[in-house]
């Protein structure tokens, strides 16, 4: 299938070469003492801005630190305001000088500094305006699929998933290689079992080696933790274990190539399928966003976010929901996006239904909101 015709995408050209599909300010407060007051000022001004941030930031800890960065680097942001209390080890204006890095306005604002949290509101308004209007600027550029970086997540997850959602969206995700695109898939627990499949995709013996050791990781932790990454959504879905998820997950990675395993949210070094390792010890979230956010600081403009029961959550990149079910569809129709039921009741193939899925894909880099931005679930 040749590229799909679709409107035009101009994306927003940062200052670090990077384009972006959206244009928003984030607010990042490095401390839960500080959240209060980011939070006020993201309910200010509300539109145009993101919060999230480091609740645990009292003590420094690197790979949260780096997340963070990493997410007020996203070319999704023209300019980034720091808010900090001024006495924990995530510092503020050693979160700011690190994403300034970038090349686009960051400011941080210290609440001890201000003199509390009426004056560092005040302060921070004056900023954010300041901000928000330069963000109104931002260059347009054109973008092509080829610029697009598409990740895929699940939460809530049934037999419907593994059966229609998630091999559409592992469709979606070959076309958009084959367009020159680059696609990520997370979720590295829910692959066990998988090792040697995604091993006879690598690029090279080292790629190979890459998968199979992230893996075995990802198993030890969980034998570690007794923890498996199996939310009890999938239990009421009627997942009986992780290892029965792991082909249904598999099936969201496409068939293409494996170029290489990212770490660090490190961005995929050039185009066509990677995958990324969900780092615990970097979670800086919660429930099912972990996930979309952990690909947006690799880079990712989109999640396609694959559902049986009806997660709702979205994160800090447009989601699009896809549900396979016909019962959940009918009952959580206002928060999908995309309807995968016609494979179930027999309508229709998963490859028209991934090529259908991979227009959207298009028409939400062009400018399209999905649902969970409609409603504001951006979820950090």
């Amino acid at each position: 299938m040749k590229a799909a015709a679709t409107k035009k995408i101009l994306g927003y050209l940062r200052p670090d070469g990077q384009l972006g599909i959206r244009n928003h300010v984030a607010i990042i407060y490095t401390t839960d003492c500080s959240r209060v007051v980011a939070t006020k000022l993201h309910n200010l001004f509300p539109v145009g801005t993101h919060l999230f941030g480091y609740p645990l930031g009292c003590q420094l800890r690197e790979p949260p630190l780096h997340k963070i960065v990493a997410l007020g680097k996203h070319s999704g942001y023209a300019a980034v305001l720091i808010v900090g209390l001024g006495c924990e080890g995530t510092e503020a204006y050693m979160v700011a000088e690190e994403i300034a890095k970038s090349g686009k306005p960051v400011e941080a604002i210290k609440i001890q500094e201000e003199g509390g949290d009426l004056k560092t509101i005040e302060r921070g308004s004056r900023i954010l305006t300041r901000l928000l209007q330069h963000a109104s600027l931002a260059e347009r550029s054109e973008m092509s699929t080829a610029d697009l970086i598409v990740c895929q997540a699940c939460g809530g997850s049934d037999a419907t998933s593994g059966l229609a959602a998630n091999p559409v969206t592992g469709v979606a995700g070959d076309l958009l290689v084959e367009a020159g695109g680059t696609y990520i898939h997370g979720e590295v627990a829910e692959l066990m079992g998988c090792a040697d499949l995604l091993a006879a995709r690598a690029v090279n013996d080292e790629v190979a080696n890459d998968i199979r050791g992230a893996i075995a990781e990802a198993e030890r932790y969980g034998f570690e933790s007794g923890r498996f990454n199996r939310g009890y959504g999938n239990v009421l879905g009627g997942l009986t274990s992780i290892e029965e998820k792991s082909y249904g997950a598999l099936s969201k990675s496409g068939t293409k190539p494996l170029q290489g395993v990212l770490r660090e949210f490190e961005h995929p070094p050039g185009k066509g399928y990677y995958i990324q390792i969900f780092q615990q010890e970097a979670a800086t979230f919660n429930g099912d966003s972990e996930t979309v956010n952990q690909a947006a600081a690799c880079g990712a403009h989109i999640a396609l976010f694959t559902t049986g029961c009806g997660a709702t959550t979205g994160g800090l990149i447009p989601v699009i929901k896809v549900i396979a079910n016909p019962n959940r569809m009918q009952l959580i129709e206002d928060n999908a996006d995309f309807d995968a039921t016609p494979i179930i009741r027999g309508e229709k193939t998963i490859r028209m239904m991934g090529e259908e899925l991979y227009k959207e894909t298009l028409a939400v880099a062009a400018g399209k909101v999905t649902k969970s931005e409609i409603y504001r679930h951006y979820e950090a």
